[in-house]
């Protein structure tokens, strides 16, 4: 037939034209793909920290770490109770509270970083098993020696959580329009220390330090669902505007004192 003849003619080099359209096609999804997965990377990828400022490499056994942690928490204690008048014990509260707060993100974290988390994951050891957000804080407070049942306060809700460590009658609010501006409220209003943050479904740590934030948590986003430490400003967290509760660890001193005596405290919540 005529009419056959001739798309038969053009039937191969037709074909060859179909495969590269559907070649270059292919190649443009690959390289949309791509970009948006490299974005998301840059996002929410950790960070890398100054090791001048912050630690991030775990030094040491973590069980001899708890342990040292705990010798000084006595050696503290002791020297408080030997203060004789209120300004002395001020000097010896304040070295303790610097003492907890470095010891806490420099000797304990540290070793926690890259462990991987799960809404359900409550392990004791760092990199073994799977950590919730709730877990992880609670958790970490409690090997740097705070008596607090870390399964109850692990099962409160994020603002419930940070009433039980800041124990005050108003806790800090901040409206987090924006993730810098968020970050530079903080800079404005708070001093650098430790700090417990609240969001609706989330709890970490909040460092303000070096005139810079940071959130040490147990992150639930894709794909970095581990603990990690990011800049409060670059937190996909902060993304959108939300309400941020926040609890003072560093500057707490009845949280301190209790830290020192060993007192229980009392989880906020059922």
């Amino acid at each position: 037939m005529p009419g056959f003849r001739l798309f038969r003619g053009y039937y191969f080099p037709l074909l060859f034209l179909a495969v590269l359209l559907f070649a270059f096609g292919l190649r443009h999804e690959n390289r949309q793909l791509y970009y948006a997965v490299s974005t998301v990377t840059k996002i929410v990828a950790p960070l890398t920290i100054d090791s001048s400022a912050i630690t991030t490499s775990p030094k040491g056994g973590y069980a001899a770490r708890k342990r040292a942690i705990n010798q000084m928490k006595v050696h503290w204690h002791g020297s408080y109770q030997r203060a004789v008048s209120n300004d002395r014990k001020k000097v010896v509260l304040d070295s303790a509270r610097n003492y907890f707060t470095q010891a806490l993100v420099n000797q304990l974290i540290p070793h926690w970083y890259g462990t991987v988390w799960s809404f359900e994951g409550h392990t004791e050891t760092p990199q073994q098993g799977e950590i919730a957000c709730g877990y992880f804080v609670s958790t970490l407070l409690n090997h740097a020696g705070l008596q607090l049942n870390r399964y109850k306060m692990a099962q409160q809700n994020p603002a419930n959580e940070v009433k039980t460590l800041h124990q005050q009658e108003n806790s800090i609010f901040f409206e987090a329009e924006t993730a810098r501006g968020f970050r530079d409220s903080v800079k404005q209003n708070l001093k650098e220390g430790l700090y417990i943050f609240g969001l609706t479904n989330h709890v970490g740590f909040l460092l303000h330090h070096q005139s810079e934030v940071y959130l040490i948590h147990s992150n639930y986003l894709f794909p970095f669902r581990k603990v990690i430490i990011e800049l409060a400003s670059q937190s996909p967290l902060l993304f959108h505007p939300k309400e941020c509760i926040l609890g003072n660890i560093t500057h707490n001193d009845k949280l301190m004192r209790q830290w020192l005596s060993g007192k229980p405290i009392a989880i906020v919540g059922k």
